[in-house]
This record gives C-alpha cells, sequence and structure tokens, in this order.
C-alpha cells in the first residue's frame, strides 16, 4: 500500500537541464577558435565526471569544470575576458527564472490531500534550496531533502525517518539511475515521467520491466495513477 509520495525536483516538477545545454553551447561558441563543438562537450563531460566526486552536482561545479576545459581545450590560451564571460554564464544560470511545468501545483495540491508528499532532490545544497524556495512549491512538501546522491542507501535512510517500508513509497522522476532504480531495487514503487532532455549522467538506455514501474508522459497523469495503485 502506498502511503507517501515522493518527488524529483528538477525537470521534474520545472525546467532545469535546458539551462544546462543552452549553456554549453555558448561555451563552444565561446571556444570555437580552438576547437570544434563536438570536442569541446567531449572535453567538458570528461571533465564533469572527473570533477563530480570533487564539486557534486549542480551549477557551481559545472561552471568549475567549464573554466576547466576552457584552459584546457585552449592549451592555456583563453584570456581574462572569456573566462570571465564563462563565470557570467554561470552566475546567469543561478539567476535564471523558475518555469514550473503545467499542472504541477494542481498534481500536488490534490495528492497532498491523501498523503505526505517528499521532495528529493540532488546537487548542491544552496543552489537547491534557492531553486525550491524560488518556485513557491516547498508549502506542499512534508519534508525536503536535498542529498549528494541517490542511491538505495540514501532512499533507506529517508525510509526509516519517516517510519516507511520501501513498498510504502511511490517515487516519481524523470531520471531512471537516480529517481527508480534505486527505489525499485529496495522493493518500492516508482514512476518514470521522462523530460525531452537527459544530463549525461542520468542516461539509461533500457527501461525497468519491474510490475512496480510505471511511465508516464506527463505529471498531470499521476493522480489517476494513484488512484489505480490504491484501489
Amino acid at each position: 500500500m502506498i502511503k507517501a509520495i515522493a518527488f524529483d525536483a528538477d525537470d521534474t516538477l520545472w525546467h532545469n537541464e535546458q539551462h544546462f545545454q543552452d549553456t554549453q553551447q555558448r561555451l563552444s561558441e565561446i571556444l570555437e577558435r580552438h576547437a570544434d563543438h563536438d570536442l569541446v562537450q567531449a572535453q567538458l563531460e570528461n571533465i564533469e565526471r572527473r570533477n563530480i566526486k570533487l564539486f557534486g552536482y549542480g551549477i557551481k561545479g559545472f561552471t568549475l569544470s567549464m573554466i576547466e576545459t576552457a584552459i584546457e581545450i585552449s592549451n592555456q590560451r583563453i584570456n581574462a575576458a572569456e573566462i570571465h564571460e564563462i563565470v557570467l554564464l554561470g552566475k546567469a544560470m543561478l539567476e535564471n527564472p523558475m518555469t514550473i511545468f503545467d499542472g504541477v501545483e494542481a498534481v500536488l495540491q490534490e495528492l497532498g490531500r491523501n498523503y505526505p508528499l517528499l521532495l528529493i532532490t540532488k546537487g548542491d545544497l544552496l543552489d537547491q534550496r534557492n531553486k525550491i524556495e524560488r518556485s513557491g512549491l516547498a508549502r506542499h512538501f512534508q519534508h525536503l531533502d536535498v542529498v549528494a546522491e541517490k542511491n538505495p542507501q540514501t532512499y533507506r535512510e529517508i525510509l526509516d525517518r519517516e517510519g516507511l517500508q520501501p513498498e510504502n513509497l511511490l517515487m516519481v522522476g524523470n531520471s531512471v539511475p537516480s529517481d527508480i532504480l534505486p527505489v525499485l531495487h529496495l522493493g518500492g514503487h516508482a514512476v518514470h515521467i521522462p523530460y525531452h532532455l537527459t544530463a549525461v549522467f542520468e542516461r539509461h538506455e533500457e527501461e525497468p520491466t519491474c510490475p512496480r514501474f510505471c511511465r508516464l508522459d506527463q505529471i498531470s497523469q499521476l493522480p489517476a495513477l494513484v488512484r489505480r495503485l490504491s484501489a
């Protein structure tokens, strides 16, 4: 029986990855005299993967990785004005307006009448807390968790805190590796709502075949699914 519903934040409740993609495109334009787009993007991906364990996920770590990419791609010939522009790109991402997906507010209001709602997002604490506050959605959630990684141990700790068994939790998110697989591994229920863009760290080729897994096209379909699961 489902007793609580948890939501991812970025690209589940509001747009996020589009900002990263747009910024990466601008980085390629800044560095076009040093390397072509594909090489810049490949180098950025490699550096991001290398830096995740140091900086974690989030805009600040991404900005540092862009600067490192620019230095390496240019063989240290990047100039101060270009480095400054990259820094400003990162700052602009932190100040981007929040764009909530259609139907999110209504879904949270409806489900919140019958279930405690949890928000579980990973990334930089200050950045994520800022987005949550600016979204205006915090009031719908019983608990807000910003975590470094979403793995079975993380979800187990949250379940223990809430006094829930895995089968009592329904997790909703756009990332199969972060939002779906760890919860299914524990024995919980998971709903995948894909976003049209996927961060390189969140890509997963095969869809789970577990009977506790479901895929929806949009969040407005979630209340009907919850009613079916609770019948």
